[in-house]
């Protein structure tokens, strides 16, 4: 099932590992936070653990300033729910559902918090997804995400720069599929394409391979999926996967 936005935002995970995690880590989340709230609508008694260091309340009410400009000056129809993104933040980001100010990193740099201080706030053996976008950083925290693999059912990763670092996104690539399989992919259409024919940004969605009694045979779908995957920017066009 598609969660989160219509557009750029929204990824398409498995509603089995949805039902299955006690706990959303969510690392980047600017100011989107549609998966996050979808994530609870679907499983209401997981906790939600937000990282982002970039979005604040004032930060939240510069976005909404903004959008509102664009309703008023540009007439943007789409933009006019969006002026009230910093209420729904105030809103959302309460009790149980926590927006932690820092960036997820290799170490403890400027505040950082690291992949083991987020499993750290939650409880023992808290079964997780994971949901990352944060721009390139993945790749300096992936290795230290796989260390918990044992307590994660899924993951939805965005990945970027595939063109400039290939060789290092395949690497990490296999060392997920030790313990996940890839269930879904989807192309960024915002990212644009690498010289051999791949998405620069794509989407991937792996799951814990504990769902499986054997190993799954090669999906026979046409990617992107009509009804699931939609383009992250709606004016372009999406990209084909060819296998």
């Amino acid at each position: 099932m598609r969660i989160g936005a219509e557009n750029d935002g929204g990824y398409v995970v498995p509603l089995e590992a949805v039902a299955a995690a006690n706990a959303l880590l969510s690392f980047g989340l600017s100011h989107d936070w549609t998966f996050e709230r979808d994530f609870k609508r679907h499983n209401a008694k997981a906790l939600i653990h937000c990282y982002d260091h970039t979005v604040s309340l004032l930060t939240a009410v510069q976005f909404s300033v903004g959008q509102l400009l664009r309703f008023v000056l540009l007439f943007r129809a789409s933009a006019l729910p969006k002026a009230f993104r910093w209420i729904d933040y105030l809103l959302f980001f309460r009790v149980d559902r926590i927006h932690f100010k820092q960036r997820i990193w290799r170490d403890h740099q400027d505040n950082s918090a690291t992949v083991a201080d987020a499993f750290g706030r939650l409880p023992a053996q808290c079964q997780v997804f994971v949901k990352m976008d944060i721009e390139g950083s993945e790749y300096r925290v992936l290795e230290d995400l796989l260390r918990h693999s044992g307590t994660i059912v899924a993951m939805a990763i965005e990945f970027h720069d595939v063109d400039i670092v290939s060789g290092l996104f395949n690497s990490l690539i296999e060392k997920a599929k030790r313990d996940f399989h890839i269930v879904h992919i989807h192309g960024n259409n915002m990212g644009g394409i690498a010289p051999f024919n791949f998405p620069i940004a794509p989407e991937i969605t792996f799951l814990n391979k504990r769902f499986y009694n054997s190993a799954p045979s090669p999906s026979r779908s046409r990617y992107p999926i009509p009804g699931l995957d939609r383009p992250n920017h709606p004016g372009l066009p999406d990209f084909v996967f060819e296998f």
